[in-house]
């Protein structure tokens, strides 16, 4: 009897270290985040229902033609100061794969990426926007946002920069 018993526990405690939870990871809330950088030096980003705006605040380019202005053969990068009429700020970046030192950013779509791969000539981009509305953290994008950022480029030459990404909140 003892023996059945000690068996039947056994083959309980087996049994149970083999149930397969079947729900998936827990869903992560993506956020929706839109941002347009201009080549007259202004900035929008709409995103958690506010939208931030600056003039005068691009950085890390030239305008009007958005040419790089890092020297870093593996990324490039734009970014941007925006803030609320109530003072509550943030600060957008998008980090591009590629090189663009001194030439102008290649127009076309990027799709979203957490990090894009240092010096790959594919079109990917990470975007962040850090806000003091979130503290202690950072929206980005993940490698399964949703979306795409776009660079336009008029005819002369003067780019414009459209953010439609879904993302994360980021600890950070």
């Amino acid at each position: 009897m003892r023996i059945t018993a000690v068996c039947t526990i056994a083959a309980a405690l087996v049994a149970s270290g083999c149930v397969q939870d079947l729900s998936g990871p827990a869903a992560v809330e993506t956020i929706p985040l839109r941002a347009t950088i201009t080549p007259d030096n202004r900035c929008t980003v709409e995103t958690l229902g506010k939208t931030y705006t600056s003039i005068g605040q691009v950085r890390w380019v030239t305008l009007p033609t958005f040419a790089g202005s890092l020297e870093n053969n593996g990324f490039h990068a734009v970014g941007c100061w925006v803030a609320m009429s109530d003072g509550t700020d943030g600060d957008v970046v998008l980090l591009f794969s590629g090189d663009s030192f001194q030439k102008s950013f290649e127009p076309g779509n990027y799709l979203p990426r957490f990090e894009p791969p240092y010096g790959s000539a594919e079109k990917l981009v990470g975007v962040i926007f850090r806000t003091v509305a979130v503290p202690n953290h950072l929206l980005r994008t993940v490698d399964e946002s949703t979306g795409g950022v776009t660079i336009e480029v008029a005819p002369n030459g003067a780019r414009t920069i459209r953010v439609d990404v879904s993302v994360v909140k980021y600890e950070g």
